[in-house]
């Protein structure tokens, strides 16, 4: 995972450059507890746009070289954020290849993140916590 703290802050300063001032929010979520499989990012940025959509940049994109992901999911209301995107053709240990689809739970008033990994070609499930702050 230390890969990912080098690479990280340049995806996400690229991310957060392009926002626009249409933007509606912008939140970065930090996970501390990267689990003992390193598959919870320690850092998630959520640039949710003024139509409700939303694009999210974690160090699993930028390790696999994508772009920024268009949210599959995105509710936004006033307490709670929930965010769903899908990291495309990861490649493991031994060569096999699955997508990680990531589910973001963010409680506002708390400050407090819940993080969810589904491995849709395995039966593997991985979870965390940490917090969220909106960008200023």
């Amino acid at each position: 995972m230390s890969l990912f703290k080098k690479v990280i802050p340049a995806g996400l300063l690229t991310l957060s450059l392009s926002a626009t001032a249409a933007a509606a929010e912008v939140w970065i979520c930090d996970f501390n507890d990267g689990t003992r499989r390193n598959t919870i990012p320690e850092k998630v940025l959520i640039d949710l746009k003024a139509d409700g959509t939303a694009l999210v940049m974690d160090p699993f994109l930028v390790h696999f070289e994508q772009a920024p992901k268009q949210a599959k999911f995105v509710k936004n209301m006033k307490n709670k954020l929930r965010v769903r995107w899908r990291v495309e053709d990861v490649e493991f240990q031994g060569g096999l290849a699955t997508d990680m689809d990531f589910s973001l739970v963010h409680d506002k008033r708390r400050g407090k993140a819940f993080i969810t990994l589904n491995l849709p070609s395995f039966d593997n499930q991985d979870s965390g916590t940490g917090t969220c702050a909106q960008k200023e």
